[in-house]
């Protein structure tokens, strides 16, 4: 039997991604850095829809919902992060541009570990809460239904 936790594998490949990205930024390969994040920022879009549109519907309709894990919390980390990404593109950009970038990317880096944070926590409700009530709340039959519409892959190897 297959359960919806196997979502939460994207959360590696995301952070990997991240990963990526933020050693580039080390390497001042600004446009690397900003190129991953771009493909990071697709990655977790992808994610939000396929949560957001294909499973929430039902954790909201079933789910116990117990504190700090509330349909509406997880709609906001969600707008939180996107938005959050959309702020550090632009700073990425002048990084390129400046000569001397070490002091805008160290403030860069410091607003990197806050979003690193704020995807920590959200990810934490969705491990503990979220995926298991998901897995409870659904029969096998639902879950295949439901993982055959999400839009998510697993990275290659």
């Amino acid at each position: 039997m297959r359960n919806l936790s196997e979502l939460l594998l994207l959360h590696n490949d995301l952070d990997e991604l991240f990963f990526a990205h933020q050693t580039a930024l080390l390497h001042f390969e600004f446009d690397r850095a900003l190129a991953i994040l771009e493909d990071y920022e697709r990655e977790l879009w992808t994610h939000i829809r396929d949560e957001e549109d294909i499973l929430m519907p039902v954790y909201k309709e079933r789910a116990s919902q117990p504190r700090g894990a509330g349909f509406q919390l997880f709609l906001d980390d969600h707008h939180r992060m996107s938005e959050f990404v959309k702020l550090l593109k632009p700073e990425i950009e002048k990084l390129a541009a400046d000569p001397a970038p070490e002091k805008q990317l160290i403030w860069l880096l410091d607003r990197e570990s806050f979003f690193k944070k704020l995807c920590g926590h959200h990810d934490k409700r969705e491990t503990d809460i979220f995926y298991p009530e998901m897995d409870r709340i659904t029969t096998d039959e639902e879950k295949l239904a439901l993982l055959d519409r999400v839009k998510w892959t697993p990275a290659a190897g």
